[in-house]
């Protein structure tokens, strides 16, 4: 076959060939531009850059952090304003639409926040600051009244803002139970969607001269307020949430605990007369001790690695027996040096947590295990009940109980079984070691050990076919681990949230592999 040559063959000039050629052409000219195009929109939004969706009413601080913020961390942050409810059903469309657009979602309530976490909306949810709901008026109507009925009867046109709004949603709540709701529903001269609006015209004095604001709306706009004894306890507290469908977690969180830090995002909400939270101390990397009784290793560590991921933090855990853990927090508390406290505690058994209650918050329970004799395959010696470990001539293995919950709940079982003395006497061949774990590789290395007594949770992994558990029959034999984060930890907020993680509903499912039973209530879906 003679090889092809375009200038002698004709078919290269026919329309087929040409139209082969174009689209190749086109094909080319079109890949181009997807890549040029790819590099415009990754220039245009970069991975750092967020989205906030903000309720009108907490415009001022949040801007003024957000401003600080992206000239510390270089990161864009685009605002977008609206009434609480009206950013909910955003959130929603996102959703539903299957997009990942906002980053933190802050209603003016927190029966928005909740309600967004109970649709599936948001996650971590970080506390900002709060206000107070005012009846307030334009101050050139030298408006004078001190209750509800006074201001009624100066039959004065007031706007109350829709529930969409935080305020609005407030309003009627109070009102509402104080049987008023009806008669001011129906008196109104106006309704409004943001509590901004509501202001602007009541500062405007054309349609309205009061009306139903936050406490720091009102004195942004320069409004009269009055002080009227029912409203002094109502107070709504305004929260940073994640949204669920964020792919920036981290970074959203990072601004959030910037928010809260009283260095940092609460000058400027104590600026705009928010009442502001004790939040975490700032730091833009943390890191967080945590104790953690060596039973727990295989359940929570992956938890520990995933929530330093989305943190952005760093956490120094130490598993040991929960009697080393006890006696180095109490040492820790006793010395002088400037030694960190663990933020948090997750015991081997809450008879620990017990002993260091005063120095930690309420604890909760996250699992429970039972402890067993582990036998070898067959059970040779037929081991039966915690009596028959009284046998002569039988090699016992259990862990150091002054370091060890094991340790010292399996001695408890063996005093009360009556047989603790009895073992000792009878010169019985005994193996102690500091954790379960390690009793464990001396049941597999030591063929003369006969029995031990471990968490039937660290019998997970055993060597297939050569070893069986036999339960004690006894309550005394089921250890409850829980958690609590310490009383001083300079990071109580991110602490809380690793204990929430720790007992979510993925944590749930990695402790039921490692065989524990669950105990943790209302485990969330973090």
């Amino acid at each position: 076959m003679k090889p092809f040559d375009p200038n002698k063959d004709k078919r290269w000039r026919t329309p087929w060939y040409g139209g082969v050629t174009l689209s190749l052409v086109s094909i080319f000219v079109l890949a181009s531009m997807l890549v040029v195009w790819n590099k415009f929109s990754e220039e245009k939004t970069t991975p750092d850059d967020l989205i906030v969706y903000c309720a009108a009413g907490i415009r001022k601080p949040v801007e003024a952090a957000a401003i600080a913020f992206q000239k510390e961390f270089g990161v864009k942050i685009t605002l977008d304003y609206d009434s609480s409810g009206a950013l909910e059903g955003k959130l929603q469309l996102d959703r539903d639409s299957n997009k990942s657009r906002s980053d933190l979602y802050i209603p003016a309530d927190l029966s928005f926040a909740n309600r967004a976490r109970q649709k599936g909306l948001t996650k971590e949810s970080i506390q900002l600051a709060s206000f107070n709901l005012v009846l307030a008026s334009n101050p050139n109507a030298n408006l004078k009244f001190t209750t509800l009925d006074e201001f009624l009867d100066l039959d004065v046109p007031f706007v109350i803002c829709n529930e969409a709004a935080g305020v609005g949603k407030t309003t009627k709540a109070v009102l509402e139970n104080l049987g008023e709701w009806d008669t001011f529903n129906a008196a109104k001269k106006a309704s409004s969607p943001r509590v901004t609006d509501a202001a602007a015209a009541i500062a405007a004095s054309k349609v309205v001269q009061a009306g139903f604001l936050w406490n720091t709306t009102a004195k942004q706009f320069g409004l009269k307020i009055h002080e009227i004894t029912a409203f002094k306890l109502i107070r709504s507290k305004i929260t940073a949430n994640v949204c669920s469908s964020s792919l920036k977690a981290r970074q959203a969180l990072l601004f959030a605990r910037y928010l809260a830090a009283p260095s940092k995002g609460q000058v400027y909400f104590a600026k705009h007369n928010f009442t502001g939270v004790d939040g975490d101390k700032w730091e833009e990397n943390p890191e967080l001790i945590v104790y953690c009784g060596g039973v727990n290793r295989e359940a929570v560590t992956e938890t520990l690695r995933d929530f330093e991921k989305r943190e952005g933090c760093k956490i120094v855990e130490q598993f040991a027996g929960c009697g080393s853990l006890v006696a180095n927090i109490k040492a820790i508390g006793m010395s002088k040096a400037k030694t960190a406290m663990p933020d948090a505690f997750l015991t081997c058994d809450a008879s620990y947590m017990n002993k260091v209650d005063t120095l930690y918050q309420d604890a909760r329970d996250v699992s429970s295990t039972d402890i067993v004799m582990l036998v070898r395959k067959g059970n040779p010696k037929n081991l039966q009940t915690l009596e028959d470990l009284g046998k002569e001539n039988l090699s016992i293995g259990t862990t150091d109980q002054k370091i060890s919950t094991l340790g010292d709940l399996s001695w408890q079982l063996l005093a009360k079984a009556g047989i603790a003395e009895k073992i000792k006497a009878n010169g019985t061949w005994e193996v102690t070691t500091p954790t379960a774990h390690e009793l464990i590789l001396q049941m597999e290395g030591h063929p003369k050990l006969d029995v031990a007594l471990v968490y039937l949770a660290n019998c997970q992994n055993l060597s297939k076919g050569l070893f069986e558990t036999v339960p004690i029959h006894d309550p005394l034999a089921q250890a409850t681990q829980n958690i609590a984060v310490h009383k001083s930890s300079s990071f109580p907020d991110m602490t809380g949230r690793l204990v929430k993680a720790i007992t979510s509903i993925r944590s749930k499912e990695r402790f039921l592999d490692a065989g524990f039973r669950w105990k943790a209530k209302d485990a969330n879906a973090n």
